[in-house]
């Protein structure tokens, strides 16, 4: 279902208050990632390029056109293009942000699997994470490679460069990235302290069915035409020790047999 929009008086307010939070939250060095929220079904509101995101007032916004073209002063962001591909595949979609969550990239980079639920409250928060390959960061490459993740996935982290969230609105959206990141610190604690067990296959299930009914979010995880959910996996599959407990119980249920 599509929300209505924000006035861009009040979205230019939001985008800054929100990319200063972002800084000091440590979310992002002061020139990294960029914010935007759409205002109207051709108009949108976008953080400028090579800027200092602690430092934003609501005036140095710069509006440009779902074709990325300027509708007033200020140059956007090298990685509009980014922001445009999600408009265009999530139509219900009112502010993307783009960030360099820490943890999260770390967690990547050692080896983790950000997708891995280890605490419920990622699934009411985003429903599933999903990592994208890497790709050249402010190239077309970039957009033609999330196009598919942008349509299916509320949240997702690009391989050695940051995150990508979406939401209804610039609060949904911020609280999608707090959320990535803080379930990525608490994994990447459990690791330094001996591993992070994940939450079974069938009690995941049964958390995506209890948010689905409370929120309607759009959680797509039985959406066979998605990517999956880590690269080089070659489907939607529970990690392989999920498969081999819920074989085991099946076999337990049946007698043995």
């Amino acid at each position: 279902m599509q929300g209505s929009f924000v006035d861009e008086h009040s979205a230019r307010l939001d985008l800054a208050r929100t990319a200063r939070e972002i800084w000091q939250r440590g979310l992002g060095a002061a020139g990294d990632g960029n914010l935007s929220v759409r205002v109207s079904a051709g108009r949108i509101i976008a953080t400028p390029g090579s800027c200092h995101k602690g430092r934003l007032e609501g005036r140095d916004m710069v509006a440009v056109d779902l074709d990325g073209r300027s509708r007033g002063r200020g140059r956007p962001s090298s990685e509009l293009q980014l922001h445009l591909a999600a408009y265009r595949q999530r139509p219900e979609i009112r502010a993307v942000i783009h960030a360099h969550p820490p943890m999260a990239l770390a967690l990547n980079l050692a080896g983790g699997r950000v997708s891995e639920v280890v605490v419920s409250e990622v699934i009411f928060a985003f429903g599933q994470v999903a990592t994208a390959p890497y790709t050249t960061p402010t190239t077309s490459d970039v957009p033609e490679t999330l196009a598919p993740y942008l349509a299916c996935y509320d949240a997702i982290l690009m391989e050695r460069h940051g995150s990508i969230t979406l939401g209804t609105t610039l609060e949904q959206a911020f609280i999608r990235l707090d959320a990535l990141e803080h379930s990525a610190r608490i994994a990447s604690f459990a690791r330094l302290m001996g591993g992070a067990s994940q939450i079974p296959s069938p009690e995941v299930e049964r958390l995506y069915a209890v948010a689905g009914v409370d929120s309607q979010l759009p959680y797509r995880q039985d959406a066979s035409s998605c990517p999956p959910l880590e690269p080089g996996d070659s489907a939607q599959q529970a990690p392989l020790e999920d498969r081999l407990i819920e074989a085991v119980l099946a076999r337990l249920r049946g007698g043995g047999r």
